[in-house]
């Protein structure tokens, strides 16, 4: 087995076990979608003159093997909360992953 198609299934078996039971509801209408997420909250330090501000981005990732082509102002809903993507999804380095940025609504 090749290594590309060992991680592919690292992955999948990551999202299987630590994932959150989703639904992607894309903007255009049509139906939802079940995928599995890994809710992320990276923070950062902001210099603003003498004072230092955190701050947390919410983020979702999603598997490209469940959403080939997500876009901004598509809904995720866990349980009962609502997630927009707030701009357009990035692939990480191995493309098998949408990064997200989300706004809870």
């Amino acid at each position: 087995m090749e290594v590309g198609e060992r991680f592919r299934r690292t992955v999948k078996s990551v999202y299987r076990r630590l994932g959150l039971e989703a639904e992607y509801w894309p903007a255009d209408g049509s139906h939802p979608v079940g995928i599995r997420v890994i809710a992320r909250r990276p923070e950062g330090l902001f210099q603003l003159g003498e004072a230092q501000i955190h701050s947390e981005n919410p983020q979702l990732e999603f598997q490209v093997e469940e959403i080939a082509a997500p876009q901004n102002g598509d809904d995720i809903h866990i349980g009962d909360r609502i997630y927009r993507l707030e701009s357009e999804p990035r692939l990480e380095q191995h493309q098998l992953i949408w990064v997200a940025e989300v706004a809870l609504l």
